[in-house]
């Protein structure tokens, strides 16, 4: 079958299902080649569906550590915003409000610089990836969970493909357990809550054959994505919306995010580095630092933060160096690395355990040259 043939029943797939029932459908967006194409597929199926026929809501949601590659969140921002006016002026134009674009962020207490130089979780690795629960899947299934609560049940539309890893495939066959009869969803962990993977069929060769022959529903530039994945060349995954612990993690990943230590090098960014990309190289800097202070058994308590007798979290002034070092990094970037309400949430955390000798507002003074604290008067 070729590859206009797949696309055609996959179209009249999609169709099938978004009318069969009154279920909404919280579709993943990443930016990266799977999650558009299944986008794409998705808008141009139901633009062929009479107008009365789009009776239930569509979600596109992304999701946003606050720590992706300031590049990349860049590219996705400028895509959602194509999306949300083009969805609903070309879609949903009789009912705007059935078609809805949301970016999660982790709460205040689980994002990355808080635990990290607050709380000295050390940067993660294979054995303690503590971010990925709490930067990921905990946004993002609290708000499926909104719309579970609101409508009784969601289904959670993902652009996994068995082609893409070992790993995906495991996890699709994986949540072939239970299926809504007559459809194509598979049961989730999440209370009433369902996964459905239209493109789980095609290879990457079909994925991007279909992005450079079809337009971008919304007037985006496909061939600006493909010239991305070419610029950070050695890997070709992307970091999928991540509901459960299953799904692989962005590891080598060029759409992760860049403090990631889970790996030795970050060769995507060096690549994008390589490529024209040279501001980022105090991000790629601070990123390999944190990987060798990780590795640094004298950088740790002798205690956990449980009190028992493994090695803990970050030592007070090797968290005031971290912290040091990325505003440094906004220094040299013109990037907002850390905002001020992570910046009073890391004070208060020191204080919390047991450390007045540092303080964050000394610290932001001694790099920035001015007050932490923002008014309407002149900065001193």
């Amino acid at each position: 079958m070729d590859l206009s043939q797949k696309i055609k029943l996959i179209t009249q797939e999609i169709q099938e299902q978004y009318i069969a029932d009154n279920t909404p459908w919280v579709i993943g967006y990443s930016g990266g080649k799977d999650s558009t194409a299944l986008l794409q597929l998705i808008l141009y199926a139901l633009l062929r569906l009479p107008k009365d026929k789009l009776h239930k809501e569509v979600h596109v949601l992304s999701n946003d550590t606050l720590v992706e590659n300031p590049a990349i969140v860049n590219y996705i921002d400028e895509q959602l915003r194509l999306i949300e006016t083009v969805g609903k002026k070309k879609l949903f134009t009789e009912n705007p409000n059935l078609f809805q674009v949301a970016k999660v962020v982790p709460k205040i207490e689980d994002r990355f610089w808080i635990n990290l130089i607050g709380k000295g979780y050390p940067a993660p690795n294979r054995w303690f990836r503590w971010c990925t629960q709490r930067m990921k899947i905990n946004p993002t299934n609290d708000y499926i969970l909104q719309q579970v609560s609101k409508h009784g049940n969601a289904i959670v539309v993902l652009g996994s493909r068995k082609a893409e890893s070992g790993n995906r495939a495991k996890s699709l066959k994986k949540y072939d357990l239970e299926e809504i009869s007559g459809q194509k969803f598979k049961k989730h962990t999440l209370p009433n809550s369902w996964m459905y993977s239209p493109i789980s069929d095609l290879t990457t060769e079909e994925v991007w054959q279909y992005l450079m022959s079809v337009p971008s529903f919304w007037g985006g530039d496909n061939k600006k994505l493909i010239t991305m994945y070419r610029n950070a060349s050695e890997s070709s995954g992307e970091c999928p919306l991540v509901i459960d612990t299953s799904t692989s993690s962005c590891g080598n990943s060029r759409f992760g995010c860049w403090v990631c230590t889970v790996v030795a090098r970050d060769k995507s960014m060096e690549n994008l580095i390589d490529n024209g990309e040279e501001w980022m190289l105090p991000l790629l800097e601070f990123r390999d630092y944190l990987l060798e202070a990780r590795n640094n058994d004298d950088n740790r308590m002798q205690k956990s933060r449980m009190n028992t007798d493994k090695l803990g979290p970050f030592k007070f002034n090797i968290r005031a160096e971290l912290l040091e070092k990325v505003l440094e990094i906004e220094n040299l970037t013109n990037l907002e690395v850390i905002s001020k309400q992570e910046l009073a949430a890391i004070q208060l955390q020191w204080n919390y355990d047991g450390s007045f000798e540092f303080s964050v507002s000394d610290i932001y003074r001694k790099v920035k040259n001015k007050s932490l604290m923002l008014d309407n008067k002149k900065q001193s």
